[in-house]
Order: structure tokens, then C-alpha cells, then sequence
């Protein structure tokens, strides 16, 4: 019996481990495709701890959102977030902590300028009483930055999947 409580132990840790990914990647994608709800529903609804650096500081999944649909919810700015490496610690049944590596990359079509970053995430994931895994603390380190200005061959009217 013992045995079979082991195996299930594991199989739900793997599990978590899988969900907890499927939440990072459900963020950024709803980053890149300019889904301010989705970006909502990847966080606790209360007392989060969100800090990315120049972007700012924030304790409110709200605010940071109200300035994410600001600066960044517009047609001429094409981003990508791909995250990598990830490190999940499972501390308890509902809690867990995730590093990351991430490359980003953003065109701006009207200033004609590239941006590349690369940097870390470390995150706070808490298991709520439905059993979904989100966001409680995120905190992004920039580990480098380069902008590019674009010129008209370098960049050819690049476009949005879908558009």
C-alpha cells in the first residue's frame, strides 16, 4: 500500500510541475497576444508581490495590468517571450517556487527599433482551494538588453500572425 501512496505522490508532483509550466507559458503568451484578461486570471486575485524592474513595482495584479494594456497593448509593438530553463520546486501540496530564463524580443513598427533582453524570473506559485496553480510573487532581472534601430530592409512590414 505504501508503494502505491509513493507513485500517486509522484505522479501528482508531476502533475503540479506540468500545470505550474502550462501557467508561465499561458502568461506570456497572453503577453504577447495582448490578452489583458488572460494575463489577469495567471495571478492570485489578492496580495501578490509583482516587481519587473523598470516596468515597476506592483502589489495589485490590477495595477500592473492597467499599465501593461497602457504601454503595451498596441498593434504596432510585436513581442515575444520565450522562457526557458525552468527550475519547479514543489515546497507543499500548494506551494511552489520557479526560476526562469527568458529571451524577449520586441519590434516597434513606428519607432522602427528592435529591443532584445534576456534575464530571469523567480516566482511564488500558490495552489488555490479549486486546484488551479497561480502567480502569488514574480520578480524579473534584467541580465541584458540591446535596442536596434530598424532600418526599412531590416525590417519588411512585419505582421502579427492572424492579421
Amino acid at each position: 500500500m505504501g508503494n502505491n501512496k509513493d507513485i500517486n505522490q509522484r505522479i501528482e508532483s508531476i502533475q503540479a510541475v506540468t500545470t505550474i509550466k502550462n501557467l508561465k507559458f499561458k502568461y506570456w503568451n497572453a503577453c504577447d497576444l495582448k490578452k489583458p484578461d488572460d494575463i489577469l486570471s495567471c495571478f492570485c486575485k489578492d496580495d501578490v508581490y509583482i516587481d519587473f524592474e523598470d516596468f515597476g513595482i506592483f502589489t495589485s495584479v490590477q495595477a500592473m495590468v492597467k499599465k501593461y494594456k497602457h504601454n503595451s497593448c498596441h498593434d504596432h509593438l510585436i513581442e515575444q517571450h520565450a522562457g526557458k530553463n525552468e527550475i519547479i520546486n514543489l515546497l507543499s501540496t500548494s506551494e511552489a517556487t520557479g526560476f526562469w530564463s527568458l529571451s524577449y524580443t520586441l519590434i516597434d513598427t513606428i519607432k522602427n527599433i528592435n529591443l532584445q533582453i534576456t534575464g530571469t524570473y523567480e516566482d511564488i506559485y500558490i495552489c488555490n482551494k479549486s486546484n488551479d496553480w497561480l502567480i502569488k510573487e514574480t520578480v524579473f532581472r534584467k541580465k541584458t538588453s540591446m535596442y536596434k534601430l530598424l532600418s526599412s530592409g531590416q525590417c519588411s512590414n512585419p505582421r502579427i500572425s492572424g492579421t
